[in-house]
């Protein structure tokens, strides 16, 4: 039409923009809102272009304020008048005034108050046009209004030029557009004015008579050029305006139900859809008639809307409901206009909204269309709109989209909202018509509305409709397929409300034959579902989505997606258990569908599985798990490939569309069991059609997890026999090790061990069995992946580990090794690299099998160290070039139970995991990445038995990293050393080292390394033997060298002055890992203390803070810490904590005390109280860390032993425990406890302790005397008269064997618990012994817990015992060819005489000192200085003893040749004893205990002058065998080095020198005749004068000491037995002795013995020595045929004898000594020292010490220089004088008168000269003279 003419159309854009912008179209609702003033000025604007008369020409000359004048005096006039007339004359004056200020004031609202009284000017001027109105209805024949009647009195102008029809709709129309209350034009009855002003503009009446004829519409349609169309236009567009700013007013609606205004604006709505549109096609009416028809939609919306719901009373009165419902009714395609009708149907929402608002009066308008069948005529409707929806599509838009974007209550209806078509997100077709997607929103909106949930927000919904939402129904209008995006809804007011709506919805799926309008109708129900959590569990009463389910297999999948999704979010968001619906999705699943809904329904399955764990008990019983099972069981791989058929099209049948209709009529009738439908597997299977068998192991495993049940089911079904087979099937795989893994995995207890081991019956046989008998062979890709199946098993379940060792796994290794023969010998590389794959699984499920596991342990040990298995690897070629650091890699992960993934290689882990030193590290992988041996355990050490043996195959560079590897594990603990020296490590070592034992290997170093270090902790019978043999077979080769250097090292670590060396089993407890290791000890009913009531119950608990301070607790309350007490690492230490509870009598009034002794010292004491507990209550022990006080960190125990006694331990008791050092196992009940004492104990502490124990207190008493405390004064104050007495060893040994003993616990571990995997220790106390305490309660083991292991170390000193002992050693030393090969041999024997006192034994039966001595002999040459300090070793230790302070100044002085090394009480007590013996004590239950009140945590330490400031070492004499057979056999030591005869003797010096313990050892040496054997050794003519000296001075030290007259006497005799006189040759001719060593060794004994004389201060004691020495030496020597250097010593011995010992002087002179002097002197008439010494006694002078030489000035000094000559002494010596000086003058003469007979006098003085030289030339040897 408009094409036509191209003029006419944009004229009527025109129009069309300027109406639009007049009533407000082109703006939002809320711009028509009072609040903006934006209409009234376009109002005027148009106004002033529109009016004829032009009044603003003058408007220039009169301002605003005459203007406001003037409009008062009209209004005054207007209310003074009396007449109609005059009224109605100054009322059009007034508005005419009002309209002109209008258009000059921006501000209308402040122009209106400020004039007038709004509400009263509203009024008037709403009555006046209501008046004016009537009167144009009463003027009309017809009482009604027309058209050409109501635009004339708009436009009509008067004679004074005033438009009063114009002025008062222009000035309503200002009221209505500003801020004003309009309740007084609504007061008016305007409003109803309006509707048939309205009306009458639509020309209904006139449409309804003119419907034949055309000629009126061409009539209009002429004019429409003509100038008087404008001012219709201008007052419709005001009169729409005004209309739809009253009707948002909340009371507009109730202003017009007193007529029947509001009931023609109903029909006015409906006849728009029934007639306009029709008579439009038919071009009856313009297009501007539609347009206000539109309008007058809005206006009916914006009623109902705002009403407070009073009108729905109104409503139904006028069945209103139904004259809607007609005009959807009566909807024709073909002539009706889709969009107007949605909006009729909008209004019958918006009319169902108000019935629910609060002044309703209880009416429910939806009862109306129920009655009025509303709802069918809606389905119709979208049925319609469904199969018009492509006419739609190519439909002209200006109809419905145009319109509805200026649609003002469609705008209004999505103020707010998002069209999220645009995100790319839309799955809805686009061809959907938007009226059809606005009746499904309608619907779902019907659906939804009712009464307010109370539980939501009360009230929030009606005041949200009435004022805010036009529409009433906030509901987006996109289509619900963008639910993902879509904003939540408010849940409290999306509830379904009516059933029936959505039964519509159900009603148009149903018969919509358009996928789209279905898929619509799906995503609108989904959003009703996800709109409210009750939702779906309401709409399930209609059984619509399992009929849907029922049904799917005829859908499209993107409608079998959304009916998942429903079902996905009733589970998942509403949270119901949809029975039905899944009972539906099982019988669909049997039939005919396409495998990609069956995938899509598994894996829904499987989803649902995962979301709660319920639903695998809903599956079972719908039957999926059914499902499942006789899929399997009818598949063809079990049924053989005759009995199968497939028929590939049936998998892919789809369902025919009428298999859907035939549930219509029987919707309720829903399946109950899927047994009703025969099973379809067969024909349709799960496991068969590839698309599905992933999806439906998956649904199975998913049905099977954790669901006991359902896995009893399975079981039941006998399904793992049903699986099994298809191991064989490489797709099918994957889910059977899934299946089978969840069963065993969670068959926690194995109760089902048949299915783990029927897996390892397959690995073994490589042959799986189906149950109808065929056999199939399982190829290596596929028990790889069983045996990481296996290895995930084992790594999760420990019970797994014990059926897989009970079921023979570990034999795995010997039948994989097999198959690897049988398979073929062709060896290719691709095969051994399969091979070397398969092998790499095997040992990780090995590992995983044997990790933490006890018994598997040592059920592999069984395996691994066979021969078979060995010879299998050795043969299987796995052990080559490319695979050797695999097969080491794997041995190695299975010996330290490192737990890898099978699939890890080397080649998915670089190498950069580890720090590769050259050729000396070995490429490990972890699970850390990084490999740090010092930190691993072996615990497998079978598997490093046959690396060792395979050693030989390697290549020499991974021989050499394997090696060092394996010394780094043996060094790092005590656990790796006990496990690789008890399977044999060292034997096989030592066999693979022989053939290179004579030449310089690598390997032989490295191998030698290991030996060193294991070796060092055990070496078994045959393992000594084999070295012993090696030794002495390459002891005179070039490579000897090595092993005596590996061999020393070996003993060098095990040497005794390594305080860390254990000489017994041990128990080691680790907190490194996870930090707690203990022994569990149960006593039973047992009470303590034992002496005391059976209402007291022990608790006690010894611990170390983290501070490192001792703390005993026997309560939470109550403890006694020790904070002075420190326990220095790496050392053994002996703890005894004794706590002494008083007896019942004195216990009201004494205290309990606790003792703690370290190292058999008491160091501590203080009050502890016992803490009572209730009576029967268990009473346990634990020794160790319990797992409750577990924490994580670096430290580790080591506990020897552990006695828990009875009885109050005594020190002395506790002290002859230390005692018996390190190496003592027993109860103490020996019958000859003594022989356990090793020789080495004396040293150390011992001694000091035992000298402290005070022998006058009671046996019972626990006092310990301090060491400092009253014993200074007394004759052994200094310790040195304390001798190492075995019978007051014997007398504490009695103490302690008559204690009783609660349990002893040594490291002896019990086999028949060790086989069961169980590891307990003995107890050593048997309850029917002697030892065991009366009262019972002896428990029987000892429990391990945690990380605690048991270390049966054996020193190389018992070790030699069974293959010869001490003898070996003997004959070591006599074979040694090399100074190294003799120290070694000496340490050997060191060390084996230091750690078991039964090689000392030994040693004595054999009379092994003096075979040492013999072999020795020939093997001088070869020692040296070093070899002399092992004897040391073996003779004396050292000794500790306390030395106040306070009395050092005291002391007696020491001899210079000994040295007291000073150290610090910290040294004494923990760096320098030796031999200590550890001891951890126990503690009880660990409950809180009330303190007694006598209890207190008092530490009352020994008082500082108790403790020992200094402490210093000794040596004490310890093998007195050694000495007297070997140190002192100078027939030995004559040929050796002078150096090494000094230093033996400066050894034995120091040992009598010491000034502490020396009567100890001097007691020791003199039972050994000591000084005979010096004297001999100084009768020997072939020691060297350096020696004799030594031994002299040696000599010396030990006469002083005491003096003894036995002694003496031997040294006297033997110094007079060096004298032997020559024959007289002539009466006058006395021949002197010869000078020789005889009289040299005379002198020295001489002078010593003088030494020790002037020492002498006691006269009786010097009297004494006098009678059994001097007086005989004097005697005996007094001869002239003495050497004259004798000679002048025995003066010297005479002088010192007269000047000290005037009763020896008196003796001498009346026995005629001095007439004896003077008869021998003169034959030494030629020795000056003689004469001095005589003139000494004689002047007074000392003639001790002696001057080295004398000369004239000596005898002039001793001459007074003052000229005082005192009196002379001994005058009977000048007799001597004058007798020596006559032999020498009658000499003179007697050559003189030769000479003079001779002739020859000149020679007289020569010859007397030279006799006097040849006489004084042998005075003495020394320098000194």
């Amino acid at each position: 039409m408009f094409q036509k003419s191209p003029g006419k159309t944009m004229k009527w854009v025109t129009l069309l923009k300027d109406f639009k912008e007049k009533v407000g179209l082109s703006q939002p609702p809320s711009a028509a809102s009072p609040s903006s003033s934006s209409a009234s000025s376009s109002f005027r604007d148009n106004n002033a272009s529109s009016t004829k008369q032009d009044f603003t020409a003058s408007s220039p000359s009169r301002d605003k304020h005459e203007l406001e004048l003037d409009f008062k005096r009209y209004w005054e006039e207007f209310r003074s008048s009396s007449s109609e007339k005059e009224k109605e004359t100054a009322l059009n004056l007034t508005v005419d005034v009002f309209c002109r200020l209008v258009k000059q004031h921006a501000n209308i609202a402040q122009l209106i108050t400020m004039l007038v009284e709004t509400h009263i000017f509203s009024f008037v001027v709403g009555r006046a046009f209501v008046t004016d109105i009537e009167k144009l209805k009463i003027s009309s024949k017809a009482r009604t209004l027309d058209v050409g009647g109501v635009l004339y009195f708009f436009t009509e102008v008067t004679k004074d030029g005033i438009r009063p029809g114009s002025n008062l709709l222009n000035a309503v129309e200002v009221l209505v557009s500003g801020p004003i209350d309009k309740q007084s034009l609504l007061d008016s009855g305007i409003l109803c004015c309006l509707i048939h002003i309205l009306n009458a503009l639509l020309g209904t009446d006139q449409r309804h008579k003119a419907t034949t004829s055309v000629e009126p519409l061409l009539a209009e349609r002429n004019c429409d050029t003509d100038e008087g169309q404008v001012p219709r236009l201008e007052v419709e567009g005001s009169v729409v305006h005004i209309m739809k700013a009253l009707a948002s007013h909340p009371s507009a609606a109730q202003s017009l139900i007193e007529d029947n205004s509001l009931e023609l604006l109903f029909q006015m709505v409906a006849n728009g859809s029934l007639i306009v549109f029709s008579q439009y096609k038919q071009g009856l009416v313009p297009l501007h008639t539609i347009q206000l028809h539109r309008h007058a939609m809005q206006i009916l919306g914006l009623l109902l809307v705002n009403d407070n719901g009073s009108t729905a009373k109104y409503i139904r009165k006028h069945h209103l409901i139904k004259v809607l419902l007609m005009a959807v009714k009566d909807f024709n395609p073909d002539y009706g206009d889709a969009g107007y009708t949605m909006g009729i149907v909008d209004l019958l929402l918006e009319c169902v909204e108000l019935s629910y608002r609060p002044e309703t009066g209880g009416i429910r308008l939806r009862e109306d269309i129920h009655n009025a069948h509303g709802y069918q005529f809606l389905v119709q409707f979208a049925l319609i709109l469904s199969k018009n929806q492509s006419v739609e599509a190519i439909r002209p838009k200006s109809f419905y989209d145009e319109n509805s974007a200026s649609d003002s209550l469609h705008t209004l209806n999505d103020v707010g909202r998002q069209d999220l078509k645009g995100k790319g997100g839309d799955t809805s077709p686009q061809n959907l018509s938007p009226a059809l997607s606005r009746l499904l929103d309608v619907l779902v909106n019907l659906a939804q509305t009712g009464p307010a949930d109370t539980t939501g927000s009360p009230g929030f919904k009606g005041s949200k409709n009435s004022h805010k939402q036009p529409s009433g129904h906030g509901r987006s209008r996109t289509p619900s397929s963008d639910w993902v995006a879509d904003e939540i809804w408010e849940t409290s007011n999306n509830k379904v409300k009516d059933l029936e709506a959505v039964q519509m919805l159900q009603d148009i799926f149903l018969k919509a034959d358009s996928r789209e309008l279905q898929a619509e109708v799906l995503n609108r129900m989904f959003k009703i579902f996800s709109s409210h959590l009750e939702n779906y569990k309401l709409c399930q009463q209609l059984r619509t989505v399992p009929l849907l389910i029922l049904n799917m297999g005829g859908f499209p999948p993107s409608l079998q997606e959304i009916i998942l999704k429903i079902l996905e979010y009733a589970v998942t968001v509403v949270n119901c258990i949809p029975d039905q619906e899944l009972l539906s999705l099982c019988c669909l699943l049997q039939q005919p569908i396409t495998s990609q809904l069956k995938h899509a329904i598994l894996s829904f399955f499987v989803k649902l599985l995962s979301f709660d764990q319920q639903y695998k008990k809903v599956l079972r019983e719908v039957g999926v798990l059914e499902v499942l099972l006789d899929d399997l069981k009818q598949h063809k791989f079990l049924l053989g490939p005759d009995q199968h058929v497939s028929d590939s099209n049936q998998l892919e049948r789809k369902s025919s569309s009428s298999s859907f209709k035939k549930h219509l009529d029987s919707k309720d009738a829903i399946l109950s069991s899927p047994k009703l439908l025969e099973s379809g597997s067969g024909k349709f299977p799960l496991f068969e059609v590839e698309g599905t068998i992933a999806v439906a192991w998956d649904c199975l495993v998913s049905l099977l997890k954790k669901a006991e049940a359902n896995q009893a089911a399975f079981r039941s079904a006998n399904a793992v026999t049903i699986v099994l087979p298809f191991l064989v099937s490489d797709i099918h795989r994957p889910g059977v090790l899934r299946v089978l893994s969840c069963l065993i995995t969670e068959d926690v207890a194995q109760a089902h061990h048949e299915e783990l081991g029927a897996l390892v019956e397959v690995l073994k046989s490589g042959m799986v069995t189906s149950v109808l008998g065929s056999q199939y062979r399982l190829q290596n890709d596929a028990k790889c992946d069983t045996f990481g199946a296996l290895w995930r098993i084992l790594g999760v379940n420990n019970s797994a580990q014990r059926v897989y060792g009970d079921a023979t796994g570990f034999s795995l290794l010997l039948t994989t090794l097999h198959s690897f023969q049988s398979e073929g010998e062709d060896g290719n590389q691709s095969s051994l690299m399969v091979y070397i794959k398969v092998f790499t699984y095997l040992l990780r499920v090995v590992t995983a099998g044997v990790c933490d596991n006890a018994v598997n342990r040592i059920k592999l040990h069984a395996i691994i160290s066979s021969q078979t298995f060995y010879d299998l690897l050795s043969d299987s070629g796995l052990v080559c070039v490319e695979c050797e650091r695999q097969v080491i890699q794997l041995l190695l992960e299975l010996a330290l139970e490192i737990v890898l993934p099978p699939f890890l290689t080397p080649e998915t882990v670089e190498s950069s995991n580890t720090v590769e030193n050259g050729s000396e590290s070995f490429l490990l992988i972890t699970p850390s990445g990084s490999f740090i041996p010092d930190k691993e355990r072996v615990y497998n050490a079978g598997a490093v038995r046959v690396l060792i043996r395979s050693l030989l195959l390697f290549t020499p560079k991974v021989q050499l990293e394997l090696l060092n590897l394996i010394e780094k594990l043996a060094r790092a603990c005590s656990f790796n050393q006990e496990n690789l020296t008890s399977v044999g490590c060292v034997e096989v070592l030592l066999e693979t080292i022989y053939p290179f034992l004579s030449g310089s290997s690598p390997l032989l170093s490295h191998a030698l390394k290991i030996v060193e270090v294991l070796g060092a902790y055990r070496l078994s019978a045959l393992e000594i033997r084999v070295l012993i043999r090696y030794i002495l077979q390459m002891r005179l080769m070039n490579s000897g060298h090595i092993l005596v250097d590996m061999m020393e090292r070996l003993i060098l670590m095990e040497d005794m002055a390594s305080e860390n060396v254990s000489l017994a089993p041990f128990v080691e407890m680790d907190m490194s890992r996870i930090g707690h290791g203990s022994i569990q000890v149960s006593l039973g009913e047992r009470s303590w203390p034992p002496v005391a009531d059976n209402e007291n119950t022990f608790y006690a608990e010894l611990y170390l803070q983290e501070d490192g301070v001792l703390t005993l607790a026997t309560s939470n309350s109550s403890s006694l810490s020790f904070s002075g007490l420190e326990l220095e690492e790496g050392r053994w230490h002996h703890l005894a904590v004794v706590h002494n509870k008083p007896n019942a009598l004195a216990g009201l009034f004494q205290a309990s005390i606790a003792y703690v002794y370290l190292n058999g010292k008491l160091r501590h004491t203080g009050k502890l109280g016992y803490s009572p507990s209730p009576v029967g209550k268990s009473l346990q022990v634990t020794i160790g860390m319990p797992v409750t006080c577990a924490r994580v960190s670096n430290m580790s125990w080591k506990l020897r032993s552990c006695y828990l006694f009875e009885e109050v331990l005594t020190p002395g008791s506790i002290c002859f425990m230390y005692i018996l050092g390190r190496g003592y196992r027993g109860l103490f009940q020996d019958t000859h406890l003594l022989q356990f004492v090793p020789n080495q104990a004396c040293g150390g502490g011992s001694m000091a302790i035992l000298d402290s124990l005070d022998p006058d207190l009671p046996l019972s008493s626990n006092t310990q005397r301090p060491e400092s405390v009253s014993k200074l004064g007394s004759s052994k104050a200094d310790c040195s008269g304390i001798v190492w007495d075995l019978e007051r060893l014997g007398n504490l040994s009695l103490q302690l064997s008559g204690k009783k003993l609660i349990f002893a616990f040594d490291g002896t571990c019990t086999e028949a618990f060790r086989a069961s995997g169980t590891l307990s220790m003995l107890n050593l106390v048997d309850p029917m012994s002697a030892a065991a305490s009366p009262i019972g309660g002896i428990p029987r083991f000892g429990r391990l817990h945690g990380d605690i292991y048991i270390c049966r170390q054996c020193v190389i000193g018992d070790s030699i015992r069974p293959v010869g002992g001490m003898a070996v050693v003997v004959a070591l030393i006599e074979a040694a060819e090399t100074r190294d090969m003799l120290h070694m041999a000496l340490m050997f024997l060191a060390c084996a005489l230091h750690q078991s006192p039964q090689n000392v034994r030994d040693m004595q039966t054999y009379r092994g000192y003096h075979l040492l001595a013999l072999f020795l002999r020939r093997r001088m040459s070869l020692f040296d200085m070093q070899s002399l300090e092992i004897f040391f070793q073996i003779a004396a230790c050292e000794a500790s003893f306390s030395e106040p302070k306070k009395k050092e100044n005291t002391h007696s002085t020491v001899s210079p040749a000994a040295t007291i090394h000073e150290a610090s009480f910290e040294d004494l007590s923990l760096s320098k004893f030796r031999d200590e013996f550890s001891s951890v004590g126990s503690h009880g239950d660990m409950d809180d205990f009330s303190a007694q009140k006598d209890s207190f945590s008092h530490i009352s330490e020994l008082e500082n002058a108790d403790m020992p400031p200094e402490t210093s070492n000794c040596i004490v004499l310890s093998n007195a065998d050694m000495v007297e057979h070997v140190l002192l056999d100078w027939t030995l030591w004559v040929t050796a080095p002078v150096s090494i005869q000094i230093a033996l003797l400066g050894f034995l010096e120091n040992l009598v020198s010491m000034h502490w313990y020396r009567n100890h050892n001097l007691t020791i040496l003199r039972r050994m005749n000591l000084v005979q054997h010096l004297l001999v050794t100084l009768q020997r003519g072939d020691v060297e004068v350096p020696v004799l000296e030594k031994l002299v001075v040696l000599l010396g030290v030990i006469l002083e000491d005491g003096f003894l007259a036995s002694e003496l006497e031997h040294v006297v005799r033997f110094v007079i037995m060096t004298f032997d006189p020559p024959e007289l040759t002539s009466r006058h001719q006395i021949m002197r002795e010869s000078m020789g060593k005889h009289v040299i060794v005379r002198n020295m004994l001489l002078e010593m013995l003088i030494d020790l004389q002037v020492t002498i201060n006691s006269e009786e004691l010097l009297e004494q020595w006098h009678k059994i020495v001097s007086s005989k030496l004097i005697t005996y020597f007094l001869d002239e045929a003495v050497h004259p250097t004798s000679m002048r010593w025995v003066m010297t011995l005479l002088g010192v004898c007269l000047a000290s010992s005037p009763t020896f002087a008196l003796k001498f002179r009346s026995s005629g000594g001095y007439q004896g002097l003077a008869r021998v002197l003169p034959s030494f008439y030629d020795s000056p020292d003689i004469y001095y010494i005589l003139f000494c006694l004689i002047f007074g002078k000392p003639v001790y010490p002696r001057l080295p030489e004398v000369r004239m000035l000596d005898f002039h000094a001793l001459m007074p220089s003052d000229g005082n000559y005192g009196e002379l002494k001994f005058i009977e010596l000048l007799e001597s004088v004058i007798a020596m000086a006559k032999s020498t003058f009658d000499r003179l003469c007697m050559q003189s008168m030769l000479a003079q007979q001779t002739g020859s006098l000149s020679q007289v003085g020569a010859g007397l000269v030279a006799e006097l030289v040849e006489g004084n030339a042998g005075h003495d040897w020394r320098a000194s003279g």
